[in-house]
């Protein structure tokens, strides 16, 4: 087995949370690396800060970005290792979490860090059957386990890769709430196992009536989320109504009884006025109890 000591870089490039994103940058370009360890006085890490934050707090705080500090951007707490563990661990950690780095520790202070790109050259080299392990630990992280739709994390970077893909490209997209209507009645009527089952039943419908470029996933609960690229303000309402329409036809059954789920969904569409990613969730949110508060099994679109 790998340990950590074995592939974990030394030199580490650390500032202080008073640091300014300016200051950072440069010496980050200088080093040619991309992210820089946040310590308290006694050198433990409290934060990281990789170039994509620094890029992220341009478009966030404009002008003013680069007189802004480090702890304003810095991915806080983080997670630490020891050098005398394994790899794998710090593999498991980094899909698991969904981050590329951890500092690593002795006696909580800072002495080292392993990155992603340390763990994957160590895997090549030494363990080509625990890389394909870690591709599906990687996989499974991403992954609702009941539905097998993408889960809440994924789709929020999912989220903000296709807000800032329509700000950049000026072309539209969607973000679609769907939800059961009144699913805790499925739960208390026939028991969650066959709640479990309608869950499952609805996931496949949404995946086989979305288009490819689709995202779906389960957002949380009886809730589901598809978001993607649209041509129109129509084609996202259409796609909508294809998938309440599918659901409400399906058939459910329970002991030779037959019962039938509905949705409601609320959709919200960028256009330039939308701030945030925040926002176009916010607004969908809107438009989806708009859609619970008039009767359910319908689709509504956010008017603003």
């Amino acid at each position: 087995m790998v340990k950590i000591s074995d592939v974990m870089m030394t030199d580490v490039l650390t500032a202080a949370k008073t640091d300014t994103i300016l200051d950072m940058s440069k010496r980050l370009q200088a080093h040619r690396i991309g992210a820089i360890v946040i310590v308290d006085n006694n050198r433990y890490p409290v934060g990281i800060v990789s170039e994509r934050d620094i890029i992220r707090s341009l478009g966030i705080y404009k002008e003013q970005a680069l007189n802004k500090q480090a702890q304003d951007i810095m991915s806080s707490p983080v997670l630490t290792l020891e050098p005398d563990q394994d790899i794998e661990t710090a593999a498991t950690l980094m899909s698991l979490n969904m981050i590329r780095r951890i500092p690593i520790t002795v006696n909580d202070r800072l002495a080292g860090i392993i990155s992603y790109r340390d763990i994957t050259n160590a895997l090549r080299k030494n363990y080509y059957m625990l890389e394909q392990k870690t591709e599906k630990l990687e996989d499974k992280a991403n992954h609702d386990p009941l539905t097998g739709l993408f889960n809440k994390g994924y789709m929020e970077e999912q989220l903000t890769y296709h807000f800032e893909l329509a700000r950049r490209s000026r072309n539209s997209m969607a973000v679609m709430f769907l939800d059961i209507d009144h699913f805790k009645k499925v739960n208390d009527t026939y028991g969650h196992q066959r709640g479990d089952e309608v869950l499952k039943r609805i996931a496949h419908i949404l995946k086989d009536k979305s288009r490819a470029i689709n995202v779906v996933g389960r957002f949380g609960g009886e809730e589901f989320m598809i978001i993607g690229p649209i041509s129109d303000y129509k084609s996202a309402l259409y796609l909508g109504e294809r998938i309440r329409t599918a659901v409400e036809k399906e058939v459910f059954s329970h002991e030779n009884t037959d019962f039938n789920i509905t949705i409601s969904i609320g959709i919200s569409v960028w256009n330039s006025s939308i701030a945030s990613e925040k926002d176009l969730v916010k607004f969908a949110d809107e438009a989806l109890y708009t859609a619970k508060r008039n009767g359910r099994n319908q689709v509504r679109m956010y008017e603003g």
